[in-house]
């Protein structure tokens, strides 16, 4: 894969020319956020050439092939300050949990693999299986973002296996907690971990409460404790590569793990601070708090701390739409479906999910008449996607947005009318089955609807309208 061109780095959002004058020809950059494409490597909006990048996965070598959409990566490489184009020279993965699927929980779409709890959403890729198909015993690879209380939230999940076998690898990430040297046991998250077999690589230093290590098995579960073969000592941002030099351009997205005030707080473990210059897309510095999802750019200081030059907020993706695609606009990067005008940028990851599996999927390989599932939000009369998936093809259609009119049995969203009939099944918020009368006298102008039915070319006949909410996910 080559390199390609892309946006100034110096600002994520801006649609203006590289910097030019008296900057040295390149700089140093550093991404660290999920893979949203491939045909070289695509994170944060970069779009970075690999020709001469090494990749690791787990400290071991791998090939650009073994990275998934989804998976979350470090990126250093340099920058062309006159062209903007950017090269890797390393890629790092390094995944959070590999276990088995424990205490799934729908209604909170969360699950636990050996203690961690893995929050999952409208964003999170999953191969080898679906969200709705992920069970109690699959053994599952998360990786992702940090939240507060030390939560994962999964950008991808890929299920290596239905159930445990013997000989399958465990492994884990975390803090050490409730140390018993007398019975060689401790706690990462909610797991008891029994090290008494355990080779120790931490670099001379005493097992400790408090210490972050990656933990790993290859026996089996002994009466619910994890019996370890090898214990590593690991820093806490992971092992993401952040060291490069003085100015170096750094780009992070995540969510904000820690905060004590808007000139101190973490994101995805990583200590931020802002100036009076940082500027903020979708949000303002009252926006920043506890588990907000944003993306940052800027430069690290001698101390380690990314400087804030930019901010952009992460808005919920609560619109779905899965129809055919109707148009193209190559120009506009965007395209209609459902008569929906929909427009991607840099963020957005697009991935292949139909049968054809074509492992490099982006704008160009959208098609009139072919079926993709498209997660997005709403930036003032726009849709944006932050995700755009092909799939096989579907007679059905789906559309989920907020409500703008309502005239029984109708109503309007994103401009499309949705009408009902004797045989639409009504849901409220809980899920339960309601009749029509209850779901007319329930909803109301800017409510958050799920519809499913058949589409003919202007209007939607429903087969479902449901009642959804989007707090801690828009599934």
């Amino acid at each position: 894969a080559g390199s390609l061109l892309f946006a100034a780095c110096s600002s994520s959002d801006s649609n203006d020319p590289p910097a030019t004058g008296n900057l040295p020809a390149t700089a140093d950059i550093v991404t660290v956020g999920p893979v949203t494409g491939f045909g070289s490597i695509h994170s944060n909006g970069k779009q970075f050439g690999t020709n001469s990048a090494t990749l690791m996965m787990d400290g071991e070598s791998a090939i650009l092939s073994d990275l998934k959409v989804g998976m979350i990566v470090s990126i250093h490489g340099t920058v062309n300050q006159t062209t903007g184009a950017a090269e890797a020279n390393q890629i790092r993965f390094m995944d959070d949990a590999e276990g088995p699927i424990t205490a799934m929980n729908r209604v909170t779409n969360r699950f636990e693999v050996l203690g961690q709890t893995v929050l999952f959403d409208e964003l999170t890729v999953v191969d080898g299986a679906t969200l709705d198909t992920l069970a109690n015993g699959n053994m599952v690879q998360v990786s992702g973002q940090w939240r507060s209380q030390e939560r994962i939230q999964a950008t991808h999940i890929e299920r290596k296996a239905n159930a445990y076998a013997d000989g399958m690898k465990l492994e884990v990430k975390g803090q050490i907690s409730g140390l018993d040297p007398g019975t060689q046991h401790f706690n990462i998250g909610t797991q008891l971990c029994n090290y008494a077999g355990a080779t120790l690589e931490l670099g001379g230093a005493a097992l400790a409460d408090g210490m972050y290590v990656e933990v790993s098995s290859n026996s089996p579960m002994s009466n619910g404790d994890m019996v370890l073969d090898r214990i590593q000592l690991h820093d806490r941002d992971r092992d993401r590569d952040h060291t490069c030099t003085t100015d170096c351009n750094f780009e992070l997205e995540g969510f904000v793990t820690s905060f004590t005030s808007a000139t101190e707080f973490e994101v995805d473990g990583q200590p931020v601070t802002t100036t009076a210059s940082t500027t903020y897309v979708t949000g303002t510095v009252d926006t920043l708090a506890i588990d907000v999802k944003l993306a940052v750019d800027g430069t690290l200081d001698t101390n380690g701390v990314l400087v804030a030059d930019q901010i952009v907020f992460r808005l919920p993706s609560l619109i779905e739409i899965e129809a055919d695609v109707e148009a193209i606009n190559a120009a506009e990067n965007s395209f209609t479906l459902l008569g929906i005008n929909v427009t991607t940028d840099e963020f957005t990851l697009f991935r292949d999910h139909s049968a054809i599996g074509a492992p490099v999927f982006g704008f160009e390989d959208l098609a009139v008449g072919a079926r993709v599932e498209v997660r997005a939000y709403l930036d003032g009369v726009d849709v944006i996607a932050t995700r755009v998936e092909r799939d096989d093809a579907d007679d059905s259609v789906t559309l989920k947005a907020l409500v703008e009119a309502i005239d029984r049995p109708s109503i309007t969203m994103l401009g499309v009318t949705v009408t009902s009939d004797q045989d639409t099944v009504f849901q409220n918020l809980a899920t339960e089955v309601i009749d029509a009368d209850a779901f007319f006298s329930l909803v109301v102008i800017d409510d958050l609807v799920r519809a499913e039915g058949t589409y003919d070319g202007t209007s939607i006949l429903a087969d479902q309208l449901f009642l959804r909410e989007c707090e801690s996910s828009c599934l």
